[in-house]
C-alpha cells in the first residue's frame, strides 16, 4: 500500500477549559498576527527609480513557498524587479537588489541563504515556480523575468546551479507565470510559461486620459510557452505542436487543475483585457480552449476584464474544483458542475459585495479556522498609483457563501497597502495556514495564523514513484464518517505566487478519519485506513 510517515505532527492546540471560554478567546484574539520582522523576513520590492511610470512595474513581483533543503519545513523565496533599461529605468549606478530564498529555521524564523544558495537572479524578476523537474528528490527553483527564465537545479546541498541553457529553457520573452505539470501522464514533470506583452515606451495614453500609462491591449501580445520534459535535463517546445498557442492574449498567470475529473491536468489562464482560456487536455498533452463553452472565459456580467489569477478549490463540498478568479474589474466564483460546466456565482455567494471596490491580485483559498470548509484572502492594491488598499479575509459559511472576517483577522487587515502576490502556507507546522504577500516597492508580510480554537485538520505530503516525484495531479479523498474532503495536488500557481503545494484539510470537529483515498497519476489507486490527525503525514505511491 506504500509508505505512510510521520513528517512532521502537531496538534490543535487546547480549547480551554470549556466552550465559553473557547469563543471568547475567538472572538477576542487576531486571528493573524504579522511577524515580518521577528521571523527575520526582512525582503523588500525594489521599484527601480521609486516611481510607478509603466505597465510592467505595475504588476509587480512574487515567489514561491517550496522546502528546498527537504527538512519538512516550508522554504520561501521571492523574486525581485530590479533596474533594466527601457522596461524599468534608474538612476545611473543603481544595483539591482537580489531575489531571496529564506530557509525555514522551524523555530518560527527565517535566514536569508541567498547567496550561500546561489539564487540571487537577474534583471526585472516577477515571479518563481518550484517542483522536482527532474525525479530526483530535491525542489528545483525555476525563476520567471520579464526577459528569460533561470533554471536553477537543486544539487540537494543547500546549493543549486543554473542550468537554463542546458535545459533548453532559451525564451526571453516577458514571462509573468509558470507552473510545472505531467501534461502527457509519463512520470516527468512538463512546464507551462504564460507570458505578458512587448513593451513600447512610445506608446502613451490617449491625450485627456486620466491615467499614467496605457491599458495592456495597447500592446502587442507575446505567446504562451509549453515546454515537454524529455527525462534527460531538457525541455523541448512544444507549444505549436500541443495547441496552447493561442493569439491574442496577454498572460497573467497560469493554473493547472483536472477541471473534469479526467485523471489529466488541465490549464486555466488568467488574461488582461481579453478572455480567459481554459486549456483542456486530451491526456496526451494536446489541448484545446473550452473556456467559452464551459463558462469560465469572461465574468457574470460576460465581462472580460483584466484577470489577474485563479485560486482552485472545493468551496461547496460537492467534490468538484472551483474558480475564484481576481479581477481589475470584477472578480468571479466559478462553481462547478459535473461534466465540467461552470456558473459565475460571485454575486450570490456574497463575494462581489465585498470585492468589487478593490482591484484583487493574489487570490488564495485557505481553511484558516480549519473549520472543514475553505476561506478567501485576497490581496489588494491600486494598479495605476503608489497608494494601498485594505486586503480581504472572507470566511465561508460552510457552502459557499461568504462574510467579512477582517475584523477578527486582526490589524493587518485594517492596512492600506499595494499588495500583489499572495500565498497561503503552514511555516510551522502546527497545522494552521499562514500567509504571505507581496508589496510594490515595499515589504513582504509574513502573518501567522494563531486562531485560538481551530479545529481538527491532517496534512499531506505526496510522494510519486512511477508517477512525477510531487504527484503533481494526484486526486485525494478525506473521509470522515458522512463528510468526504477532496482536492488535488498540483503546482498551486495563483499571481505571480506559488503557495503551499502540501493538502491542508481542515476537519472541524471530527477527531478520527476513515480513510484517505489517492488516485495517482499513474493510474494507481491507494488507501490508507484510519490515519492519525492533526498531523503532517507523508505519503508514497506504491
Amino acid at each position: 500500500m506504500g509508505l505512510v510517515w510521520l513528517v512532521g505532527c502537531g496538534r490543535a492546540p487546547e480549547a480551554g477549559t470549556n466552550a465559553e471560554k473557547s469563543a471568547a478567546a475567538s472572538a477576542v484574539a487576531p486571528v493573524f498576527e504579522d511577524i515580518t520582522a521577528q521571523a527575520g523576513m526582512d525582503f523588500v520590492h525594489q521599484l527601480a527609480n521609486g516611481q510607478l511610470d509603466n505597465i510592467m512595474k505595475s504588476d509587480g513581483a512574487g515567489g514561491t513557498i517550496l522546502d528546498f533543503d527537504g527538512d519538512g519545513f516550508m522554504d520561501v523565496y521571492l523574486a525581485n524587479s530590479g533596474p533594466v533599461p527601457v522596461l524599468s529605468e534608474a538612476p545611473p549606478g543603481t544595483p539591482r537588489l537580489p531575489n531571496a530564498l529564506f530557509r525555514n529555521r522551524g523555530d518560527g524564523t527565517f535566514e536569508n541563504v541567498t547567496k550561500a544558495a546561489g539564487v540571487e537572479g537577474w534583471g526585472f524578476g516577477t515571479t518563481a515556480a518550484a517542483a522536482d523537474y527532474d525525479n530526483d528528490g530535491h525542489t528545483d527553483l525555476l525563476v520567471v523575468n520579464f526577459g528569460g527564465l533561470i533554471l536553477y537545479r537543486n544539487r540537494g546541498d543547500g546549493t543549486f546551479e543554473d542550468v537554463t541553457a542546458r535545459a533548453g529553457l532559451s525564451s526571453k520573452l516577458s514571462g509573468i507565470s509558470a507552473t510545472f505539470f505531467d501534461a502527457d501522464n509519463d512520470g516527468r514533470l512538463d512546464l507551462f510559461v504564460a507570458n505578458y506583452l512587448v513593451f513600447d515606451p512610445a506608446i502613451k495614453p490617449p491625450a485627456g486620459a486620466n491615467i499614467p500609462y496605457p491599458g495592456p491591449l495597447s500592446y502587442e501580445a507575446e505567446p504562451n510557452l509549453l515546454y515537454r520534459n524529455r527525462g534527460d535535463g531538457t525541455f523541448e517546445d512544444v507549444s505549436e505542436a500541443s495547441g496552447i498557442r493561442i493569439p491574442g492574449h496577454r498572460g497573467m498567470s497560469v493554473t493547472p487543475l483536472d477541471y473534469d475529473l479526467d485523471g489529466d491536468q488541465d490549464l486555466y489562464v488568467s488574461n488582461d483585457g481579453t478572455a480567459n482560456l481554459l486549456l483542456a487536455n486530451d491526456g496526451k498533452g494536446q489541448f484545446k480552449d473550452v473556456g467559452l463553452e464551459c463558462g469560465v472565459a469572461v465574468n457574470q456580467f460576460g465581462e472580460a476584464g483584466g484577470s489577474m489569477g485563479a485560486a482552485v478549490g472545493d468551496v461547496n463540498a460537492d467534490g468538484l474544483p472551483d474558480l475564484f478568479v481576481t479581477r481589475f474589474g470584477n472578480a468571479s466564483l466559478y462553481l462547478n458542475s459535473p461534466g465540467g460546466l461552470f456558473d459565475d456565482r460571485i454575486a450570490a455567494s456574497g463575494l462581489l459585495s465585498l470585492s468589487s471596490q478593490y482591484t484583487g491580485w493574489g487570490g488564495n483559498f485557505l481553511d484558516f479556522d480549519n473549520d472543514g470548509d475553505l476561506d478567501v484572502f485576497v490581496a489588494n492594491g491600486d494598479p495605476h498609483y503608489l497608494k494601498g488598499m485594505l486586503s480581504l479575509l472572507l470566511e465561508n459559511q460552510g457552502r459557499g457563501t461568504f462574510t467579512d472576517a477582517a475584523g477578527q483577522g486582526g490589524p493587518f487587515f485594517q492596512r492600506s497597502l499595494n499588495l500583489r502576490g499572495s500565498g497561503a502556507f503552514d511555516f510551522d507546522n502546527d497545522g494552521r495556514m499562514d500567509l504571505i504577500a507581496t508589496s510594490l516597492g515595499d515589504r513582504a508580510v509574513l502573518l501567522r495564523n494563531r486562531y485560538a480554537a481551530p479545529g481538527h485538520w491532517l496534512t499531506l505530503k505526496l510522494v510519486g514513484t512511477r508517477s512525477n516525484r510531487d504527484g503533481f495531479g494526484a486526486q485525494v479523498k478525506v473521509v470522515a464518517g458522512t463528510r468526504t474532503w477532496q482536492a488535488e495536488a498540483r503546482c498551486p500557481t495563483s499571481y505571480v505566487f506559488q503557495q503551499d503545494p502540501r493538502l491542508h484539510f481542515g476537519l472541524g470537529a471530527a477527531a478520527t478519519v476513515d480513510r484517505i483515498e489517492i488516485r495517482w497519476p499513474s493510474g494507481q489507486t491507494q488507501t490508507i485506513a484510519n490515519p492519525a490527525v492533526d498531523r503532517i503525514l507523508r505519503i508514497e505511491e506504491p
